[in-house]
C-alpha cells in the first residue's frame, strides 16, 4: 500500500484491471425495477424527504445512521443465516504480491454466528470530500474488492458502491475487468428508487 495508496488510477495499473463502459451484469443490475407496498412506501416517502433537505450536509456517521442505514432496511438486504450486512469492519489479504488493507464502510456477506463476515460479495464507501484526494472512496472500495476476490476464491463477481455526497455510483468487478454506472442521485425520486431496487437486486445476485 505505501507503494500507491489509494490512487485510482495507479491501483487500476498495479493489478492489470481493465475498465469498462459497459458490463452486461451491471446493465442487468442497473435494469432493476422494485414495486414497494403501502408501508415501504411510507418510509420511502420519509427517506426521501430526509435526503432532499440534509444529504448534503451529514457527516459520514450521520449519512450511515440517517440514510445508509435505512436504505438497506428498506432493499431487505438482509437473509438470516444467508446474507447480512456489516459495518466497519477490517479486510487484508495478499493480491499478486502486495499486502492490502481497508475498513470496510459497509459491506455485505455470507455471516458466521456471533455476527462475523465471511464471504464479501458488496462495498459500499461513505462520502469523502471530493474524488481524486487521498482517501478518494472509489479506490478504497476497489481496493476491497480486489481483497474479496482473493479471499473468496470462486470466480464470482464482486460488487460495489461509492457515495460522494448524494450521489452514488455502482460498480462491478469481474475477473480483471472494472465497470461503473452512471451516477445516482438519491435526492431524486426515481434514482432513489433505483438504488433501493439495485441493491434488493444484489440480495438475489448473492443468493
Amino acid at each position: 500500500m505505501r507503494n500507491f495508496g489509494y490512487n485510482l488510477g495507479i491501483i487500476v495499473q498495479h493489478f492489470g484491471l481493465k475498465v469498462l463502459k459497459t458490463s452486461d451484469l451491471l446493465t442487468t443490475w442497473t435494469q432493476a425495477d422494485i414495486n414497494l407496498n403501502t408501508i415501504e412506501q411510507t418510509l420511502f416517502d420519509e427517506l426521501l424527504a430526509d435526503a432532499e433537505e440534509d444529504s448534503g450536509y451529514w457527516n459520514e456517521e450521520e449519512l450511515k445512521i440517517n440514510f445508509v442505514g435505512a436504505v438497506f432496511r428498506l432493499a431487505k438486504v438482509n437473509e438470516r443465516e444467508k446474507i447480512k450486512v456489516f459495518y466497519e469492519r477490517p479486510l487484508s489479504a495478499n493480491v499478486q504480491g502486495e499486502n492490502l488493507s481497508v475498513i470496510a464502510d459497509c459491506l455485505v456477506a455470507t455471516p458466521l454466528p456471533y455476527n462475523t463476515p465471511a464471504k464479501p460479495y458488496f462495498f459500499l464507501q461513505e462520502f469523502k470530500k471530493r474524488k481524486g484526494d487521498k482517501y478518494d472512496p472509489e479506490a478504497q472500495m476497489l481496493i476491497a474488492m480486489l481483497i474479496a476476490q482473493a479471499m473468496n476464491q470462486d470466480n464470482k463477481p464482486i460488487f460495489g458502491a461509492y457515495l460522494i455526497g448524494q450521489n452514488w455510483y455502482f460498480t462491478v468487478l469481474e475477473n480483471n475487468t472494472y465497470c461503473q454506472s452512471r451516477q445516482y442521485d438519491s435526492k431524486q425520486k426515481a434514482d432513489l428508487l433505483k438504488i433501493i431496487a439495485m441493491l434488493r437486486r444484489l440480495k438475489g445476485f448473492i443468493l
